[in-house]
This record gives C-alpha cells, sequence and structure tokens, in this order.
C-alpha cells in the first residue's frame, strides 16, 4: 500500500480519536424549559444597574428575559453572585472572594451603586422560576465544594435551570452526582479573539480543542459566537453530531439575527434584543 494512503489512514484514524475525545452527550436531552428566551448576560445591566446585581435581576424578570449569571463559594461556604475572582474591577477593592467569608464581601459595593454583591440565595428568591436561569460556576481550585453547594441550592429551587463552566471538572461532578441537571461546557476559539489578551496559550488551546469534552460529556457546547470561524474544526466536528449550542456574548441585534439560526440559546448585553 502506497506511503500516502497509509498517512491518510493514520489521519482519518486521529480525526475518529479526536472525535471520540470531544463527543457530548446524545443523544441530545429535552431543554424546552431553557428556549424561547434570550438570555441577559449578568443580568440586565447598564451604567446605572451593575451586572451581577439585584437591580439588572430584577430588570431581566420585568421584561421576560432569561438570566446567565456567574457564582463563586465563600471562605466560610455561602455561595455570592459575581463573575470576576476579585472585586477590584466592579467594587474597587482587590478582594478575592473564595478567600474571604461573606461578611466581609457583603461589606463591598458594586459600581456606583449601594447594592452589596447579592447572594445566589437572593437571586432565586427574586427570580423564582419566573424565567430560566444559566447558571456559570466559577470554579478556583474548590470544584468539588462549589459544584455541591450549587446542586444542594437548586434541589430546593424550583425553576427551569442549567449549568456550565470553562473548568470541566464541572459539569463533570455533575455528571457523576446529578446527571439529571443539564450541563454545559464554555468555549472559544483563542485565534479569533481580537484585541484580547490570551489567558495563557496552553490553557486557551484547551479550552478551543474542547478536550474537557472527554470529563464533562456535556448537553450543550456555550461559545464565543463571533469567534467561531470557517474552519474550527472542533466545532465542525460537533455541528456534525449536533449537541445543543449556546451563543455568548452576543453584542448586536445584527449578530444575533445571524447566529440565530446557527446556536439553540443566545447569550446577550448591552441592547434589548427585538421580540
Amino acid at each position: 500500500m502506497p506511503t500516502f494512503v497509509w498517512i491518510l489512514l493514520l489521519l482519518v484514524l486521529m480525526l475518529l480519536l479526536y472525535g471520540l475525545l470531544i463527543r457530548p452527550t446524545l443523544p441530545r436531552r429535552d431543554v424546552s424549559r431553557l428556549t424561547g428566551v434570550d438570555y441577559a448576560h449578568r443580568g440586565l445591566w447598564n451604567a446605572q444597574q451593575p451586572e451581577n446585581s439585584m437591580a439588572a435581576f430584577r430588570s431581566a424578570v420585568e421584561n421576560g428575559f432569561g438570566i446567565e449569571l456567574d457564582v463563586h463559594l465563600t471562605r466560610d461556604g455561602h455561595l455570592v453572585v459575581h463573575h470576576d475572582a476579585s472585586l477590584k474591577r466592579i467594587c474597587g477593592e482587590d478582594i478575592r472572594i473564595e478567600e474571604h467569608d461573606l461578611a466581609r464581601i457583603r461589606q463591598c459595593r458594586l459600581g456606583h451603586s449601594d447594592e452589596p454583591v447579592p447572594t445566589f440565595d437572593e437571586v432565586l428568591a427574586l427570580v423564582n422560576g419566573q424565567v430560566p436561569l444559566i447558571v456559570e460556576l466559577k470554579v478556583e481550585g474548590n470544584a468539588d465544594a462549589l459544584c455541591r453547594a450549587v446542586h444542594e441550592r437548586m434541589q430546593r429551587y424550583d425553576g427551569p435551570w442549567c449549568m456550565e463552566s470553562f473548568h470541566p471538572s464541572a459539569p463533570r461532578w455533575f455528571r457523576l452526582h446529578a446527571p439529571d441537571v443539564i450541563r454545559g461546557l464554555l468555549a472559544y476559539d483563542h485565534l479569533f479573539r481580537r484585541g484580547r489578551k490570551p489567558i495563557t496559550r496552553v490553557l486557551d488551546l484547551f479550552v478551543f480543542s474542547m478536550l474537557g469534552s472527554c470529563m464533562s460529556r456535556p448537553d450543550f457546547i456555550a461559545y464565543e459566537a463571533v469567534t467561531e470561524g470557517r474552519f474550527n474544526l472542533p466545532m465542525l466536528l460537533l455541528r456534525l453530531m449536533r449537541p445543543h449550542f449556546v451563543a455568548w456574548t452576543i453584542r448586536s441585534q445584527a449578530d444575533m439575527d445571524r447566529f440565530r439560526s446557527r446556536y439553540d440559546l443566545q447569550i446577550f448585553e448591552g441592547f434589548i434584543p427585538r421580540r
């Protein structure tokens, strides 16, 4: 057999192996309770209503939008809603959430508002099942404790929700311990992240390759839609397998219209989507 044929067969075998590694949960599970709405990224926030604030979440509920939010675990075991590991960008204090107790976190104020960092309990009481939630777990070396705390809290919540994370250990935990929960893996194409510094080259490549899927077998891939290039091998393979896809973060109506047919759900910010 000619050498080029052996090389071709080897490449095909490698492609099949890679496809098996990144395959999602199939067949697709029912996510109908999560569809039919667009999701406000960190709530429906603006200059007056900081991201991940009670005001932003209240506005999203009042306008009938689903909510994407971020959850951290404090040192003393409380769940709080905030995006960054540190409060510096939003609150002006360089305090890492996982290294401090809830009482200290609650002393800080969001932006120029009088609002403290909300607890997960406060947000759930406000939403109360009125709109669906996408809960992003922010793993800071505490995946087991964080996942367990979120799962225990959501067992007492009556409303549609799903979880997602960049860190594959989080959806993996739910796969093993709470397989009924819809789980997602976040990803992006680092080559198309214009104007953004890499997290680290190794981590960017790991996120892009979606090799974390072999640990978590996600129900959906949450992808930074504007970075999905035409020759994106992981996404090309996944689109053949047809899991659910969630687009983040959409920042214009034009992009929302463009991605509508390719993604099951869309997370937006900076504008009000047309109904």
